[in-house]
Formats: structure tokens, sequence, C-alpha cells
């Protein structure tokens, strides 16, 4: 072999072996990324989104037909529109999906609330909760994950409900605090809702919760359900939308009702541009009282089911209820070093709210309003101990018969102080 021949065999295998080794160095690197994404996938699983979905405007005929809640003409078109498709063998998803949503909303339009709205403000989605006149005997909420979710801690300060951020979805969590410390977190069962479950509310009988949830079975975004504890099964029921108008196809969230008051307050993002959200007062019903589907114009359960505007709730006949909310509502709006110098708060009228036992005219209710105190205090003194037992069943299934019997004193006590500050109001105002 001449010498111009090995040479150029002695570059061709310089160049084969290079290359080689390129092709190693790069089947290398290949594996230890799929070994680091591996150990990604197991240490740090993808997080759920925790942010609101961007409200936009909607541009199809069909979905603002649905978004102006006119299910039954979008639902009449779109059935037309799926038998011409099929006949033509096309893809009828979508339509679908829209049609499940028509027929969603007219079976909750059949069950939208009689409500009477007092009042609604308008602020800034990041501080919404300052628009809550949340008292100290309700409980606390405040704001998590920055500002994405939140968390409620009961009255005693011992529980905690938190949503929490999981593999896929946002999930509702309960904690115990001892001695400053939260327990192991316990997933909240029984609710039956997929999705995100976020902005929880426990109310003072200790067994009504109320949530928001993203729910694909939802009329759109955050919806607000409501559920009670089964102590039997030690779990909670399963959970119940709200309906209309306390939901809608936008963001509505963060139920809280406050017993003693008589005021209930929930957020939409209904009708409002990004970064904003309302928040509506209400007079909250003791059972729901829906329209009559059938008889009432149909237009006037969507203008209620809208609260568009608000005044459509207002009757002559719930006037003074929500005048009386009002003047609760600018009472409560004090600021709470002021409140702590009283030695009560009761509302005579519109026009006079008492404080002090010399603020009495009439000695017969100045007595009467002694007796409404200590009932006051046994209530606030029986709902602790009913507290602690229901906790102490939760945890270890304690005693049910004293259970049922605390049950049942807290409701008659419960009544014997509404009937007790109805009848001081009463006899000041002979």
């Amino acid at each position: 072999m001449d010498k111009s021949k090995i040479i150029l065999l002695c570059s061709s295998l310089f160049f084969f072996t290079a290359a080689m080794a390129q092709v190693a160095k790069v089947a290398k690197t290949a594996k230890d990324v799929k070994d680091v994404k591996e150990t990604q996938d197991v240490v740090a699983p993808k997080l759920a989104p925790t942010t609101y979905p961007v409200m936009e405007v909607s541009t199809d005929e069909i979905d603002i037909m649905i978004d102006n809640m006119k299910y039954k003409e979008a639902g009449d078109k779109l059935k037309k529109n799926i038998t011409q498709a099929k006949r033509r063998r096309k893809d009828t998803s979508v339509m679908d999906a829209q049609l499940e949503r028509c027929n969603r909303g007219v079976q909750a339009l059949r069950g939208t609330d009689h409500v009477v709205v007092v009042d609604s403000v308008v602020v800034d989605k990041q501080t919404f909760l300052a628009a809550y006149s949340i008292s100290d005997e309700m409980g606390k909420v405040a704001m998590t994950n920055k500002g994405r979710t939140t968390e409620f801690t009961t009255q005693l300060g011992n529980k905690v409900y938190a949503s929490e951020p999981d593999k896929e979805s946002l999930q509702l969590y309960t904690y115990y605090l001892e001695n400053g410390r939260r327990t192991e977190k316990k997933l909240v069962e029984g609710l039956d809702v997929d999705g995100d479950i976020n902005y929880p509310f426990l109310m003072s009988d200790g067994s009504t919760l109320y949530f928001a949830a993203r729910s694909s079975e939802g009329l759109g975004n955050y919806d607000l359900y409501i559920t009670r504890y089964d102590y039997d099964e030690d779990k909670y029921y399963r959970a119940e939308s709200l309906g209309f108008p306390y939901n809608s196809y936008a963001n509505d969230y963060m139920m809280v009702v406050d017993e003693d008051r008589h005021i209930g307050w929930f957020a939409s993002d209904r009708y409002q541009p990004e970064g904003k959200v309302c928040i509506y007062t209400f007079i909250p019903n003791s059972s729901r009282h829906p329209y009559d589907y059938e008889n009432d114009p149909l237009a006037e359960i969507i203008t209620a089911a809208k609260l568009r505007p608000i005044k459509a709730t207002w009757t002559k006949e719930n006037e003074a209820a929500r005048q009386q909310t009002l003047m609760t509502l600018k009472k409560a709006s004090q600021s709470d070093k002021q409140q702590t110098n009283y030695e009560f708060t009761l509302v005579i009228n519109d026009q006079k709210t008492y404080h002090f036992y010399r603020d009495f005219r009439s000695p017969q209710a100045k007595l009467q309003c002694k007796e409404w105190m200590d009932k006051s205090a046994q209530l606030k003194e029986v709902g602790k101990k009913l507290q602690t037992q229901r906790d102490s069943y939760r945890k270890s299934k304690g005693n049910k018969e004293q259970l049922l019997k605390l049950e049942q004193q807290y409701e008659r006590l419960l009544q014997e102080t509404a009937e007790a500050e109805k009848l001081t109001r009463n006899l000041e105002l002979q």
C-alpha cells in the first residue's frame, strides 16, 4: 500500500472515531436529561394552577345566549345544529358540551332562590376580604398562597379548614391546632365534587360548610356549594350547588353567613373587569324559597338569577328587613376598639341603637335586656362546649347521646335568646 493510501485510511479512522464519540456523548446527555426529568417528576410533581381563569368575552352566538341565560332558545337551536351536523358526519363535541351547559342552566333556573340582596360593592380582588364584616364570633378567614387560596379558622381557634394545591387540583384539608402547632392534615371527605375546591367557611353550628369549586358539573368557573357533616359516617354529605342567583357563568366564591346578625356575603366577578370583584350582601333564608318556574314570568326569574340590578330583589314586603340589615351593617363597620367599650349592641329601630343599660327609658325593657344578655352568655358557653364535643366525637367517636343533648340545648337557647331580644325591643317601643 502506498503512502498516500495509508494517510487517507488513518484520516478516515480518526474522523470515524471522533464521530462515534460524539454520538455516545449525545446519547449519554439524552439519557441524563431523561433521568433528571424522571427524577423531577417523582420529587416535584406538577402543582395545579390556583389562579382564576381569565374571563374572556364570548363571541360565539350560542355562548352569548348561554351567558345571557337564554338556555331554552340556545338549546333548541343547538339540537337542530347537532342534527344537521350528524347528517353531514361532522364532529358535534363542541355543540354537545354547549347543550349540556344549557340543560344545567335550565335546571338551575328552576331552582332560582328568592333572596334579598341589600347592597353590593366593587373592590380589588386581591383585598376583597376587607369588604366582609366578619366578627371574631364567626371565626377567621385569611388569604393564603399569595392570595390565590383561603383558609378558615373556627371561632375557638382549634381547627383550620384550608385549600391547598395537590398534584392536579386544589383540595380541602383540615388541621387541628394543638399548643400552637398544626396536626397532620386530613382530607375533607364525602364532598363528591371534582376539580378545584377553595374558599371554605364553616358556620357556627359546626356542621354546615360552604365552599367554592371549579367543577365539570358547575355553571362555569368557581361555583358555590353547601354541605353538612355526617357524624355517623365521620365525613361530609355530598355537596350541593347553591344555584342561582349565588352562582353564574363567572367566578362566585367565599360565602360567609353571620347567623347572629342575619347577614350573608359572597364574592363574584360577574360583570367586572379583570382584577375587580363585587361583594354582594344579602339576607340569608332559613330554607330555599325558589321561584315558580312554571307560573312566574321567565324574564323576572332571569333578572333575579342575574342580580342585575340587585333592586330586582327588593319589594315592599322586604323593605323593612332590608333597612334593618343596612343599619346593622353600618353599626358593624365601626372599629373593634369602639365596639369593645359597649356593654351590648341592640338595634331598637332605624333611628335608635342601644349600647348601654342607661340608654333604656323603660325599666321593664332594661330588666329584659339583662335576661337577654344572660341568655346570650349561656348560648356562647354552650356553643363552645358543643364545638369541643363535636371535635371529640369526630376524633374518637365520642358520646353520641351527650352530643345530641348539647345540640338540643343549643337549639333551645338559640330560640330563647332570639325571643328575649325581640321582647326587649318591644318593651322599649311601647
